[in-house]
């Protein structure tokens, strides 16, 4: 198996390392510090794909996806401190709006209250009358820089805590999948370990972990949220049709696929039954309402405004025929009917 390592600085080649214990004296050379401290932050950095600064120097650690695999999974099953980190962090529903944040941000910022970094997992409890663990979510971003951070006032409920909240430092996470379940109360949360209350972000291990995690099996990958959906091939140069921040967004979407399924909504194609294991849940989400008529503050309706389709019918649903789009009923018309 090949075990080398690829350090890269500021997005430009460093060195090839043939191992870790080589990359580690070449990162410490650079950073004038311990070998112990590089093997860490480089087994990290390849196993999770977490980036490294110092000051402004952004180092990046690469291997091969099966070195990366085989060693996550050594460092999960031993509870290595290297593996990445799994914490339970409070949401207070009567200070923010998570919900609604999740359906309107495919990104949220929220408060660092902890060391957190890129690759963490948080489970997120809702207090308040809900009183649940009710989403999980992955930090992109450990710390956040200050001119980056997006605040909306519409979504805290507190208007005092709005205005604490320009002081606080941020980290920046996206929406993995949610549950709503009893079964992750309060109550049951304690019958698994959880000592006391949620009072601050706690790190989540053994039992309570355990349990915890095995509500949530939804992954997200992002191959099925691309940027751009492929139109057509004109004289060489690929037109592309954009996918609006609506069809983007991961709770939306999921909510969408969980009432509709994943066949096509028009042509009824279903990708796992025509590719086998890896069509598997693959589908577009198509966005109904044209984007010209959504008012400020709109909030996507995830069965109303959404509905799942192929990719090639994504495309014809985002072209335009005499200056108007096809419904989707007019699209699966067509697909029946010859056109002369």
């Amino acid at each position: 198996m090949d075990s080398s390592i690829t350090i890269i600085k500021n997005d430009n080649l460093l060195f090839e390392a043939v191992n870790i214990q080589e990359a580690a004296i070449i990162l410490a050379e650079a950073l004038n510090t311990t070998l112990p401290r590089c093997n860490d932050l480089i087994e990290r950095g390849y196993v999770y794909n977490i980036p490294y600064y110092d000051k402004d120097d952004e180092y990046r650690f690469v291997a091969s996806k099966e070195v990366a695999d085989k060693r996550r999974k050594e460092l999960e099953d031993n509870n290595h401190n290297n593996a990445r980190r799994i914490w339970l962090v409070p949401a207070n529903p009567n200070e923010y709006d998570l919900e609604s944040a999740f359906s309107r941000y495919e990104t949220l910022d929220w408060k660092r209250s902890c060391n957190y970094e890129k690759g963490d997992i948080l489970f997120m409890y809702v207090s308040g009358n809900i009183k649940k663990v009710r989403y999980k979510v992955e930090v992109i971003e450990g710390l956040v820089r200050t001119n980056n951070i997006t605040y909306d006032s519409a979504l805290w409920i507190d208007d005092e805590k709005f205005k604490q909240s320009k002081e606080w430092k941020y980290m920046r996470f996206r929406f993995v999948d949610e549950v709503d379940t009893d079964e992750l109360s309060l109550k049951k949360l304690r019958e698994h370990g959880l000592k006391g209350n949620i009072q601050g972000a706690m790190k989540l291990t053994g039992e309570l972990q355990a349990y915890i995690m095995s509500f949530f099996e939804y992954h997200l990958i992002e191959d099925y949220y691309p940027d751009e959906v492929s139109r057509t091939l004109e004289e060489g140069k690929r037109k592309t049709v954009t996918v609006n921040v609506y069809e983007r967004n991961p709770i939306a979407r999921k909510r969408c696929i969980d009432y509709y399924g994943v066949q096509c909504q028009v042509c009824d194609v279903d990708f796992e039954n025509k590719y086998g294991e890896v069509g598997k849940d693959f589908i577009h989400v198509h966005h109904i309402k044209p984007l010209h008529e959504i008012q400020q503050g709109y909030i996507v309706d995830s069965i109303k405004d959404l509905i799942p389709v192929c990719p090639n019918c994504h495309a014809m649903l985002h072209r335009q025929e005499n200056g108007r789009y096809l419904s989707i009923e007019q699209l699966k018309n067509r697909i029946f009917t010859v056109v002369k």
